[in-house]
């Protein structure tokens, strides 16, 4: 399907792997004549963000996708002059993700689902490009994410799982509100280190701009 711009909303907190996935996808851009527009919160990085205000991000107000995403995103549509329409990439296994759009200069559409393009459907598009596969995205300090996937950030990432800790101790409403149903420090202690981690059923992520 033609488009004009591929837009990445930057919270400053990604994984380094999204990041570094950047360079592949502005190079795969580039070759199609397609432009690659990152937009960023006016307030800083997430993680500054939620330091300063000693918070973590909320499950319920879900002000962060607000902020963070949302908000450049849109900033960027309307700097545009134009009525837009957005491609939201949601696999047709997140069908639940689903949100019409509530601006009138914005008209949302969601052609994975639309062909019934599951995420691994997605995955063997990318391969039959000959690139490689990306992680699933999504910040370091989302508290939509499960219990392997805080594993994974602690076995590739320790660096950010402990600034992720800290902010969870440090937060004005610890320990009453954390980043998972533990605290991540007692993941380590009763999980990670005895190798007892196991999947569970995550909330779903905040809309259909984060964690594609």
């Amino acid at each position: 399907m033609p488009f004009d711009v591929a837009v990445f909303a930057d919270t400053g907190a990604e994984l380094p792997e999204t990041y570094a996935y950047l360079d592949v996808a502005t190079r795969y851009l580039n070759e199609h004549g397609i432009e690659l527009k990152t937009v960023r919160s006016r307030n800083g990085t997430l993680y500054d963000t939620c330091k300063r205000r000693s918070v973590i991000p909320s499950k319920i107000w879900r002000w962060s996708t607000r902020d963070y995403k949302i908000t450049p995103i849109h900033r960027y549509y309307r700097s545009l002059g134009t009525h837009i329409t957005e491609y939201l990439g949601i696999a047709y296994d997140e069908v639940e993700r689903i949100k019409p759009s509530r601006e009138s200069y914005v008209t949302s559409e969601f052609p994975l689902v639309d062909m019934k393009m599951t995420r691994e459907d997605c995955i063997e598009v990318i391969r039959s490009a000959h690139l490689p596969i990306p992680v699933k995205s999504g910040c370091f300090i989302c508290p939509f994410q499960d219990i392997p996937r805080w594993q994974a950030l602690y076995v590739r990432h320790k660096d950010l799982y402990r600034q992720a800790m800290r902010l969870e101790e440090f937060s004005k409403h610890f320990p009453q509100q954390k980043l998972n149903q533990h605290t991540l420090r007692g993941l380590v202690k009763s999980q990670f280190r005895r190798g007892n981690a196991t999947r569970t059923l995550s909330d779903q992520p905040c809309g259909a701009y984060c964690m594609t």
